[in-house]
């Protein structure tokens, strides 16, 4: 798990059970930790390759960790942004904008709050992982930075 942030911020708190971190102390999560390699295995390699370019190109954005626990691989810089669950066939990402998204990529929305939007895509090749996508993804980054 990569751990990243500005040495001038607030200290992340960490769980004493599972050592994951957070921005608020004491917050409530799961402690069903896995390893991102748990999410892959037995799955088509392909996944893991388009995962792997995912992760890079969002680390472009900022600082990056990588939280997996039971459900989701979960993207966090300070705060969570997105989310990415493997599915037999096909990645699906999630993250929330403060706009909706009317594009042919986006699978799902969800109006979760007056301001927040659920996004969801699938990516079922390298291809999918473009600028578009990792442009939503900095966007949805750069939100939750600026709401905590």
């Amino acid at each position: 798990m990569k751990k990243t942030r500005a040495s001038s911020a607030k200290p992340l708190w960490s769980c004493p059970r599972c050592r994951r971190q957070f921005a608020k102390a004491h917050q409530w999560h799961s402690c069903s930790v896995r390893s991102v390699d748990d999410h892959f295995r037995g799955k088509d390699k392909n996944l893991r390759s388009i995962f792997d370019a995912l992760q890079r190109g969002v680390e472009r954005s900022g600082a990056l960790r990588v939280d997996a626990v039971q459900s989701s691989i979960n993207l966090v810089s300070t705060h969570h942004f997105g989310g990415i669950a493997v599915r037999s066939d096909y990645l699906r990402v999630g993250f929330i904008l403060a706009r909706a998204i009317d594009h042919e990529r986006i699978e799902r929305t969800e109006h979760i709050g007056p301001r927040r939007v659920a996004h969801h895509v699938h990516l079922r090749s390298l291809g999918d992982v473009d600028e578009q996508l990792l442009s939503w993804l900095a966007e949805a980054q750069a939100m939750q930075a600026r709401s905590k």
